[in-house]
């Protein structure tokens, strides 16, 4: 029984010695991007509730020009309030397209859920994170600032 034994661990190391030294290719390097820069349609927003389903704020950055097909390109769009360096932001994910269109609605549920009172005029921080499809190569573009007023 011990020379059965012997046998098929001396056949398992002789398997595992065949197939685990296979060289592969040299992994691909790609050169970093730039960062996106980000611009703002409005720097003044204030919908009435008539206009929730129109579209209020267009968000356009550049391209951050990474080594690939700019269709697989990451794109994170932040928004929070004006001071908190986007501790608790708002996170909006697209790939490929380098624009965000936000409609009355979309912004007010935004505001009111970072409990800002109706009527009232708050100062709003918006930036981009760009980076290839795995989240590699982050760059965080220009911070844009919008004043806004929910509804």
């Amino acid at each position: 029984m011990k020379f059965f034994n012997k046998i098929g661990l001396l056949a398992v190391a002789t398997l595992m010695r065949v197939t685990a030294c296979e060289k592969v290719d040299e992994l691909p390097f790609y050169q970093g991007g730039n960062d996106p820069v980000l611009s703002s349609s409005a720097t003044t927003i204030a919908p009435i509730p008539a206009d929730s389903n129109k579209n209020v704020l267009v968000l356009d950055w550049t391209s951050p020009e990474y080594a690939s097909d700019s269709s697989s390109y990451k794109y994170i769009v932040e928004i929070d309030s004006a001071g908190r360096n986007f501790s608790k932001a708002t996170a909006k994910t697209i790939i490929g397209d380098r624009s965000l269109t936000l409609t009355a609605k979309e912004l007010n549920t935004i505001m009111l859920n970072y409990g800002f009172e109706f009527n009232k005029a708050y100062d709003m921080d918006m930036r981009v994170i760009s980076s290839y499809n795995n989240n590699n190569e982050r760059k965080i573009s220009n911070t844009v600032k919008v004043k806004a007023t929910p509804y």
